[in-house]
């Protein structure tokens, strides 16, 4: 996903309440997609829309107004993605994949090095389970001893 920025230009106010003209409001558009409009003028408001699709929707009016994009930054790359890149090199193989000649001995080193990168990620996701259920455990002991406590405490208090 992308993050954006842009200005909400309206060539015709239909309702009456923010004119007509060039920036009437603030847009942004966050890496999830949740779209968020400042609306500006003497009685300014703050909208947060589930997507850009919304915002057209409930303020478009068929056209009669815009979001002009101002700014576009690319969302990062998956951070996983260099993970598995790495686990297939340390394997001997080629994140790039096979070259153009399609030369077998290469493709099979990559298939094999992404078989083991895939193993790698999935005994990584294992354990990750594994964790949160023992915090997850945990946890729950705390809270049911915390409990108890407040209730013999209360219970105490009462019988005094």
């Amino acid at each position: 996903m992308t993050i954006r920025v842009g200005i909400i230009n309206r060539h015709e106010d239909v309702h009456g309440v923010s004119g007509n003209g060039d920036h009437k409001a603030d847009v942004f558009e966050c890496s999830d997609g949740t779209c968020i409009v400042r609306w500006l003028g003497k009685d300014g408001s703050t909208n947060v829309y589930a997507g850009v699709k919304n915002v057209t929707n409930v303020h478009g009016h068929g056209g009669k107004t815009e979001i002009e994009w101002l700014w576009e930054q690319e969302a990062p790359p998956d951070p996983m993605e260099a993970i598995f890149d790495k686990k297939i090199l340390e394997a001997g193989g080629s994140p790039a994949g096979p070259t153009a000649a399609g030369d077998a001995e290469e493709a099979a080193k990559d298939a094999e090095a992404e078989k083991l990168a895939e193993e790698i990620v999935e005994d990584a996701a294992d354990t990750v389970e594994l964790v949160s259920e023992k915090v997850a455990e945990k946890l729950a002991v705390a809270v049911a001893e915390k409990t108890a406590k407040k209730v013999k405490k209360k219970a105490e208090n009462a019988a005094e």
